[in-house]
């Protein structure tokens, strides 16, 4: 089994991990085709790896739009980026059916992983953050933000089993995902509600103390750690240096690589360090650097790698995408978040546990309530164990080799069920 087909839509935060999968994995000698927008076309196949498109730039711009991030948006991103790629990722798995060939997906809802299921093609789901795993046990943020303590856990976990199966049937009857749901019926892939995965194994892209697994976890999903992959910005990390030389080490403040509106932030930002009288570096937004302009205190990047960045601040206070997110635990620098949608809520939530550092809704987010939460956050990390302890942890991380390990293992079991089919067919010849 030589061919294996990566399936990846999102930001950049998503894509660049997958990339590392695949160099990896055609440095061992598989060839590798990798799904994904145009937008990332350019990245995947300065990679070298085969890029496959199962979108346009339209519907890219479409589902990471201003309006798509905004917290109740749960439409946008669905219909205008996710939906349109089902069939033609569907299309291109299908079309290798009788091949050996291997499957690997982020989620499971997506065509690639439709299409290997539908035609008996070896599948592994692919997770890069632990809210995506459903626990009864252990809900993530910010659903287990809304159930009281009161209520006996043994009842809270039949609600939300209930609840599972019921968003199920309201996604199902929602005006934005009859396009998609139509689509799979075409193609005869109804979508169905399960609550196992038909994947021969899952992995997750971080720690298992991080993802604290509650026991009704899935019984074949293997933690690998952080992937902490990182594009390196010469001129950018020149920009840094100069800064940093100038005014100190400084905070970090980012929106994220698929966030647009960055008016609040930024603005709150300045007047966070003008407060404090601490230097402060503002990464993406283009749009948002005129909001720094005249304070001698602040600078703009379109973009920088944190990995080196962060090691050079103060702290970090940014969306809670978990690229930003296990890079500031490696720099052991507290962070603070805050959080939009998607998976941002609940590694806030664990961040905060881990005594990493804290969050603050968007709401909230102004200079008057975050100001003192930084000043204090930055206090207790001078003498934090939880930081160095959970650093050192995280350098050592092996993500990407460990992941293909256990894809490799995989592998070898898929084509020593082939041998012993064989032979016994031979056999009974």
């Amino acid at each position: 089994m030589e061919h294996i087909v990566i399936y990846a839509l999102g930001t950049g935060g998503d894509i660049d991990p997958m990339v590392a999968m695949g160099i990896e994995l055609t440095r061992r000698g598989y060839r590798v085709s990798f799904l994904s927008n145009d937008y990332f076309q350019a990245r995947i196949s300065a990679a070298g790896l085969e890029f496959i498109s199962v979108g346009t730039l339209e519907e890219y711009h479409k589902g990471n739009s201003v309006t798509a991030w905004e917290s109740r948006n749960h439409v946008d991103n669905f219909e205008h980026y996710h939906a349109p790629a089902f069939e033609p990722a569907f299309d291109y798995v299908k079309n290798l059916a009788g091949n050996k060939v291997l499957v690997l997906a982020l989620g499971e809802e997506n065509g690639a992983a439709a299409a290997a299921e539908k035609f008996n093609i070896p599948f592994i789901k692919l997770l890069l953050s632990p809210n995506l795993i459903f626990s009864a046990y252990s809900p993530p943020a910010p659903m287990k933000w809304a159930i009281p303590k009161s209520i006996p856990r043994f009842i809270v976990r039949f609600l939300l089993r209930r609840n599972r199966k019921t968003r199920f049937k309201v996604f199902c009857r929602m005006e934005h995902t009859q396009a998609y749901l139509a689509t799979r019926q075409r193609l005869q892939c109804p979508l169905k509600f399960t609550t196992e995965s038909g994947a021969l194994l899952q992995i997750g892209f971080f720690p298992e103390w991080f993802g604290m697994p509650a026991k009704d976890w899935p019984t074949n999903l293997k933690l690998v750690g952080f992937p902490l992959q990182n594009r390196a910005s010469n001129q950018s990390r020149n920009e840094l240096d100069s800064f940093v030389e100038q005014q100190g080490a400084p905070l970090i403040f980012t929106s994220g690589t698929g966030v647009k509106d960055v008016v609040e932030l930024f603005t709150e930002g300045r007047k966070i360090c003008e407060q404090l009288q601490v230097p402060g570096v503002f990464v993406g937004g283009a749009s948002g650097a005129e909001l720094l302009q005249g304070s001698a205190l602040c600078m703009h990047l379109d973009y920088i790698d944190f990995e080196y960045a962060l090691s050079k601040a103060r702290a970090v206070i940014h969306h809670g995408g978990m690229g930003t997110t296990a890079q500031a635990i490696k720099a052991a620098i507290p962070q603070l978040i805050r959080p939009i949608k998607y998976d941002q809520p609940d590694n806030a939530d664990r961040i905060y546990k881990l005594g990493l550092g804290t969050y603050v809704m968007p709401a909230r987010f102004n200079a008057e309530v975050v100001a003192p939460m930084i000043a204090n956050m930055l206090q207790k990390a001078k003498n934090s164990k939880a930081l160095r302890f959970y650093a050192a942890d995280v350098i050592n991380s092996r993500a990407i080799i460990e992941a293909s390990d256990l894809i490799e293992g995989e592998l070898k079991k898929l084509e020593g069920k082939l041998m012993d089919l064989t032979e016994e067919v031979a056999v009974h010849s």
